[in-house]
């Protein structure tokens, strides 16, 4: 039976510890966070205005493009430092905070850039940040001047885990509220936060494609990275579902290193790594594939991912 869309993000498929808490870390969601988080969505750590870490969680997002000038990427000829100045940020998938600077420690990849004599482009780890910088420090010590042509500069953070719920004091209940997601207020002080972040944990979760129409998952894509969205082209989505508090976050095709703007050593950083097709059986076809999601060979199908650029598990992949 041919899959339809619908997408709940990303659901414990095994991993260490038993069902049904696995192994689950408390984190925390300050209470002024109004950016509703879902049960299933990645998340990942909160900065302030210098891209230091606030200690709180947010809602997972995708590569950051930040908007650059031709001229807006220098190199330092005493230090190496290489600045990049930026003026607008755009994520796949998820939401940018509205305090936002790119995080320290996150990656930076330039593609497409030119100079004088060579070029900046490759990856880079931020090491400070503004609301309109970001500095690499010792990046490019043989190269130095200002850049002709940015191309294009993306920001990839890594993410925390995986949020499956939360519990807070009801502001409006006046008790203690078990929810399954974050609805974006209610809370009297911060928000306990329940986020799998087992490093060997393994999630099922449907596919998609956010530039165009998506097509089935095949063997070829295992061992692949990809990057998470809640967009599929064509059809109307919304970040989260607020009738029943599940994800609406999908795998994104459209990340695969086929696809991806970022290029190759930008796939390297993505979140997860695809590790299996769901349901998949060789030479055979699935006695589950009439169930919505498990028909390998039509769009939509689900497949086994793992962390790949998470703080408790940070590798280089495809």
């Amino acid at each position: 039976m041919a899959n339809t869309f619908a997408p709940t993000g990303f659901w414990q498929y095994q991993g260490t510890g038993t069902t049904p808490s696995y192994e689950q870390t408390q984190l925390a969601i300050a209470s002024g966070n109004t950016q509703p988080i879902f049960f299933g969505d990645p998340v990942t750590q909160a900065v302030g205005a210098t891209g230091l870490g606030t200690g709180y969680l947010v809602q997972g997002y995708g590569p950051v493009t930040l908007t650059v000038a031709a001229t807006a990427i220098t190199t330092n000829a005493t230090t190496g430092a290489l600045t990049v100045t930026y003026t607008a940020t755009t994520a796949t998938g998820g939401v940018v905070p509205t305090t936002w600077a790119p995080p320290v420690g996150s990656t930076l990849i330039i593609t497409g850039s030119t100079m004088t004599s060579g070029n900046l482009n490759g990856t880079y780890t931020v090491t400070s940040s503004s609301s309109t910088t970001a500095v690499c420090a010792n990046a490019a010590a043989t190269i130095n001047g200002t850049s002709s042509a940015s191309g294009t500069v993306t920001i990839i953070t890594p993410i925390t885990g995986i949020f499956v719920g939360c519990k807070y004091l009801s502001t409006a209940n006046k008790y203690t509220s078990f929810r399954n997601y974050w609805p974006g207020s209610d809370a009297n002080g911060d928000v306990t936060a329940y986020v799998i972040t087992d490093p060997n944990a393994q999630f099922e979760v449907m596919t998609g494609n956010s530039n165009t129409t998506a097509t089935a998952f095949g063997l070829s894509n295992v061992g692949q990275n990809i990057g998470f969205h809640y967009n599929q082209s064509g059809v109307t989505t919304t970040n989260g579902n607020t009738a029943n508090g599940l994800s609406t976050f999908l795998a994104d095709q459209y990340s695969l290193i086929g696809n991806s703007g970022v290029g190759p050593a930008g796939n390297a950083f993505l979140p997860f790594r695809i590790i299996a097709l769901k349901n998949y059986v060789p030479g055979a076809t699935s006695p589950l594939a009439s169930i919505n999601g498990n028909d390998s060979t039509t769009a939509y199908n689900r497949i086994i991912v793992g962390f790949n650029n998470a703080l408790p598990r940070s590798f280089a992949g495809i």
